[in-house]
């Protein structure tokens, strides 16, 4: 009984002391909280661990509340990295908040490739991360655009080789890398894998900074500079996106031959002639190279798709990235190579960038630059012509002859063709021969680079200077072995004589982008006061020089103006422009919550 009436007592003190110990941890906990600016945070929420209810900080970042005294307590805000402090037995606690890169409000480019946040802004501003570029890569970073970005609209050519027309709200941007627009550099200038992010900057509002070169908008373009971790990382990036060819070809009739009023015409540029039935005729055999006799049957009703080969876009990049204390190092070699679905369209660009960023105390120094080369034998023709193998194949020729056997296109070297039409007439022409003996080739270089450093001259004042430059040298030859031409250029007339042509153009020119900024960003109780200074000089010089035969080319195959019948037309320009410019923003903001702001330019 005594040890039984002992074990009650322990058991009834045992819940005693517990009750007493569950009251006595509710203690009452005062604090404050700030950002690492020693600012106070107003509206930071603060709970107690497992609860879902908490309490807000007050105008001056203060809370008060009752918490377990071994509980924790749970800090948590916008934008913010969220805290949680075991309280063991402590009534006054004082926390420290820092931003949260990702949590933050979307944070973009903008003018001048300052970066800020998307809410603080009065347009609209889009952006595009680097990796979605790189999923699938084209020849041109532009068509990569395509469907991505609202009030962007990409025009994608049909032609070969020719760079998409893209439109911010209907009119043309400028393009801006690492903060310095360019002028020569084109959106094909610039490897995807070289690219961190772009953000388009919709109309003048946006773009105002630039002045009349921004009026309509900017694709502002932030390339990779290192690393993403401490260390050496290299990559290699290989993809091959084979063309599967036009969605549909139109069927064109296979019943009747050339000629008109189902009579035979071998030279006729017409195909209403006589059915092809497998009756005997006097044909053209490109073979042999002579007429004779042979069944009239329809041999070529795919002949444009017989024409066509397996077109391809092959995308390689290798890049060697560091990054240490103090900087990252990037290199990056790129090669993409785009295969026509004509016989001998091919274009090659072979890229090389090299960047980096250094950053020392209140010091901070980023360059780079990039060497791009276009490359090609025959990039065609662009536009309606009525030499185009298209045009022969499925709207003026029959299908009473396979043109796979006139690859072998003369009879004569630069004298006579291999034709089972009248070669004096383009569109009947044979098509291999327009392919190899007309030719429009490309060899053009384009060099960029930019050297930025900046100086944190009072904790809330820095200055930079950033200094750009691009070149660009091009080289355009047009050769026509033979052609009936009328006159000057590349498209021919309808002329009887066989004179062929030759046409050189030579493009260069440069320009220069230095500026010079002063920004800041200060903030007074509930109120923030942040703005730019600065001015840049613009300066651009272009050169074109063109010429061509006149009259023909008085020797088969020499192609040289000094070849030309008649005297050469010959034509320069020369052209330069400079602008100085004072610019500057400043923006209010109340509580990142209701913003202010002006912006001024002068030219």
């Amino acid at each position: 009984m005594i040890g039984s009436s002992h074990n009650r007592y322990l058991s009834f003190l045992a819940v005693l002391v517990f009750s007493a110990s569950v009251y006595a941890q509710q203690i009452p906990i005062n604090g404050s909280v700030k950002d690492t600016s020693g600012e106070p945070l107003i509206g930071v929420n603060v709970r107690i661990g497992g609860q879902e209810y908490g309490v807000i900080t007050d105008m001056e970042g203060n809370y008060n509340l009752e918490a377990p005294t071994d509980g924790e307590l749970i800090f948590s805000y916008i934008g913010m990295n969220t805290v949680t402090e075991k309280i063991n037995s402590r009534r006054t606690i004082h926390i420290i908040l820092s931003e949260n890169t990702v949590l933050l409000d979307n944070v973009v480019v903008t003018a001048l490739g300052i970066k800020r946040e998307e809410k603080a802004l009065g347009y609209s501003v889009q952006k595009v991360e680097g990796d979605v570029l790189q999923t699938v890569k084209g020849l041109n970073v532009g068509t990569s655009l395509s469907g991505k970005i609202a009030g962007v609209k990409v025009l994608n050519s049909s032609e070969f080789a020719e760079d998409p027309n893209l439109t911010v709200r209907w009119e043309t941007p400028i393009l801006v890398i690492d903060g310095v627009p360019y002028k020569n550099l084109t959106l094909s200038d610039i490897p995807a894998d070289n690219i961190e992010e772009i953000s388009v900057l919709k109309g003048a509002t946006a773009s105002a900074l630039y002045g009349a070169r921004g009026g309509s908008g900017a694709i502002m373009i932030t390339t990779k500079k290192g690393a993403d971790q401490k260390g050496l990382s290299v990559a290699i990036n290989s993809s091959t996106m084979f063309t599967a060819g036009y969605l549909a070809i139109p069927e064109a009739q296979s019943t009747f031959g050339r000629g008109t009023s189902g009579v035979y015409n071998q030279t006729a540029d017409r195909v209403w002639g006589q059915v092809m039935d497998g009756t005997m005729i006097e044909q053209w055999d490109p073979v042999s190279k002579t007429f004779r006799e042979m069944p009239y049957l329809p041999v070529g009703k795919n002949n444009f798709k017989n024409f066509m080969e397996q077109g391809f876009v092959t995308n390689n990049n290798l890049s060697v990235a560091q990054k240490g204390e103090y900087g990252t190092l990037r290199a990056s070699a790129s090669w993409i190579q785009n295969k026509g679905q004509y016989p001998n369209n091919r274009i090659n660009k072979y890229s090389y960038s090299l960047g980096g960023e250094m950053n020392i105390d209140k010091f901070t120094l980023s360059s780079s630059m990039s060497y791009t080369k276009h490359e090609s034998p025959n990039a065609g023709f662009n536009g309606y012509k009525n030499y185009d193998p298209m045009y022969s194949l499925l709207i003026r020729t029959g299908a009473d002859y396979d043109v796979r056997q006139y690859k072998d296109y003369w009879l004569v070297k630069e004298e006579k063709r291999n034709n089972s039409y009248d070669e004096n007439i383009n569109s009947l022409d044979n098509p291999y021969f327009q392919q190899y003996e007309r030719t429009r080739s490309i060899d053009k270089d384009v060099f960029s680079g930019m050297f930025n450093a900046g100086y944190e001259l009072l904790p809330w004042l820095r200055a930079n200077i950033r200094l750009g430059l691009d070149y660009y040298s091009s080289g355009q030859e047009v050769k026509i072995s033979q052609g009936n031409l009328t006159g000057s250029g590349e498209d021919y007339g309808w002329s009887n004589k066989l004179i062929g042509h030759y046409a050189n153009t030579q493009e260069s020119g440069w320009s220069i982008n230095n500026d010079f900024l002063l920004s800041g960003e200060k903030t007074f109780n509930d109120f923030t006061v942040e703005g730019l200074l600065g001015g840049s000089i613009y300066y651009i010089n272009d050169k074109i020089l063109m010429g061509n035969t006149v009259g023909g080319i008085s020797i088969p195959g020499y192609f040289s103006l000094k070849a030309s019948v008649q005297n050469a037309a010959v034509t320069s320009t020369l052209s330069k422009m400079q602008t100085n410019s004072l610019y500057g923003r400043v923006g209010v903001s109340w509580r990142s919550t209701v913003y202010l702001e002006e912006t001024l330019r002068n030219d």
